[in-house]
């Protein structure tokens, strides 16, 4: 899984390059839309245009059936009745066509995750360092310990926590850079990227790095994942969220990319001539 999750990593990478010099919510946008009209070519592609059609105008003339006769109870409930049932109808049609969106929209989710999700540290921030160990290793009897790169300190002794596996460590950030948080263990080294900076723009990174062969190894593609022989099962940088600036409101990120996908999608539909 890790080569083609590297793949597609690397593809965004080009993809997103030219918006590396400009503000976050530029690329963001940009994907969103472009991501609208391949959810739109999929959906016209995968479903049966004639029905979602014909389900669409026998819908709206129930709707205006219900409507007209409002004073006549045995009609409207008619119609409410038939409202129903077209609706139910217009969801077994679209089911189909979500089954093929799904796969290519995580995707983007995924790689947006991993550029979108966090704001990177800047010098001064203190924050915490959780290494999860396999299960059976006990916190207090591992010897593993953290050593900082140039720019980043450790900043507390390990806070080792035996009821849930894990060791915490503070760290601060002293200047802007990226660099190499070092998880020494008996087996060999497990490393995570840590990143100190104002504005990255689209670059990747993840808080974090997780064992290979698990659902967060797909989830976290910024980083090769653990081996799965190691002792550490997981390292965590607690990065603060990233919101996103649209038209004076802060957003999360998820919400600006469906929200700009979907009207994306719908306002081009008739362009295409794609029913949804």
């Amino acid at each position: 899984m890790w080569p083609v999750l590297r793949g597609v990593t690397k593809t965004f990478d080009i993809i997103l390059a030219p918006f590396a010099g400009m503000h976050p919510i530029v690329g963001l946008l940009v994907v969103s839309v472009v991501t609208g009209v391949v959810m739109l070519f999929i959906f016209g592609k995968t479903s049966n245009q004639k029905m979602i059609a014909s389900t669409k105008d026998k819908l709206k003339a129930h709707i205006m059936e219900m409507w007209i006769f409002r004073n006549t109870p045995s009609v409207m409930f008619r119609a409410m009745g038939n409202v129903v049932r077209y609706n139910l109808q217009y969801l077994k049609h679209s089911l189909r066509p979500i089954v093929f969106l799904f796969v290519p929209v995580l995707f983007i989710m995924v790689q947006l995750g991993i550029r979108y999700a966090h704001e990177p540290l800047i010098p001064g921030d203190v924050t915490v360092v959780t290494v999860v160990l396999a299960d059976g290793v006990r916190a207090t009897e591992a010897d593993v310990t953290l050593e900082a790169p140039d720019g980043v300190r450790v900043v507390s002794p390990a806070l080792r926590m035996d009821a849930v596996g894990e060791i915490e460590w503070k760290i601060v950030a002293d200047r802007c850079g990226t660099g190499t948080l070092s998880v020494i263990t008996p087996g060999g080294t497990v490393d995570k990227v840590v990143v100190v900076g104002e504005n990255l723009g689209t670059a990747r990174f993840a808080s974090l790095r997780p064992r290979a062969g698990t659902w967060d190894a797909f989830l976290y593609p910024a980083e090769q994942p653990i081996r799965r022989d190691s002792i550490v099962h997981s390292v965590t940088i607690h990065y603060e969220a990233k919101q996103g600036l649209l038209f004076g409101l802060t957003f999360h990120w998820l919400w600006i990319f469906f929200g700009v996908s979907v009207i994306a999608g719908f306002a081009l539909k008739g362009f295409f001539g794609i029913e949804v």
